[in-house]
């Protein structure tokens, strides 16, 4: 009896490659269901801040509902953020009726850590600490399309953060060269996240979900910064001021 031969033809199909990985996604955090009023405040951010369409453009979106319980119009919400370019990914801090909605949207339902305390200390006179112990150390540039994350932590990067690199920590950011790309402190939740730089010269900087684009005209560009929140704002002072 002869061996069986193999069906050269129709070889056996690759296995899946199915493997973990850490994204950063911004978080909206809802605080009413009125899709028209949205619209209104979407339409004004990009008017204020032209550069910010770029960066919302098939950039995906968690919706936080912790704040709107009813089920209400999310199906409305979810068209008027994807017409304004958004993705949404996923709810979290949802109802039970929320769930059942956003599954029969194809939308999944996420963990995510609660949101911190804003910072009561007074913002002047801060210098980077220099235990960085469970953080992470970068002693060389980080290139364009580069992306490094501190998980829980604090990120130094004694060099230059070129543009269209990316830096993440789940603590504070601290950048003894020039910031030139996208830097996204507190990205866990933590509002007491600050991120330092030399050289103010980012594309984008935030702190626990809030962010902002930056222009050459800013007063503080190409020099000393620092980056904090406080009140649902981000602000940016000088360093040693």
């Amino acid at each position: 009896m002869s061996a069986k031969i193999p069906d050269q033809d129709h070889p056996a199909p690759a296995p899946l490659r199915i493997s973990g990985g850490v994204f950063t996604l911004s978080v909206l955090e809802l605080d009413q269901q009125d899709p028209a009023l949205l619209k209104a405040r979407i339409d004004e951010e990009h008017r204020r801040h032209p550069s910010a369409v770029a960066f919302h453009q098939s950039s995906p979106l968690v919706l936080d509902l912790r704040a709107t319980p009813e089920a209400g119009a999310l199906t409305e919400i979810i068209t008027v953020l994807r017409e304004s370019g958004w993705l949404p990914v996923g709810i979290r801090n949802a109802s039970a009726t929320q769930q059942a909605l956003a599954l029969s949207l194809h939308l999944p339902l996420l963990r995510g850590q609660a949101q911190a305390s804003p910072a009561e200390a007074p913002a002047q006179n801060i210098s980077p600490p220099a235990d960085v112990r469970g953080g992470l150390l970068i002693d060389h540039p980080v290139r364009s399309g580069q992306r490094n994350y501190a998980r829980n932590g604090d990120l130094v990067c004694l060099a230059t953060v070129n543009a269209g690199a990316e830096i993440i920590a789940d603590r504070n950011i601290h950048v003894y060269g020039p910031l030139r790309g996208r830097a996204l402190a507190g990205v866990n939740g933590d509002e007491n996240a600050r991120i330092f730089c030399m050289s103010l010269e980012a594309e984008l900087v935030s702190i626990a979900g809030l962010y902002r684009t930056l222009e050459r005209d800013h007063p503080l560009w190409g020099k000393a910064a620092q980056i904090y929140s406080r009140d649902e704002q981000l602000h940016i002072t000088p360093l040693n001021s």
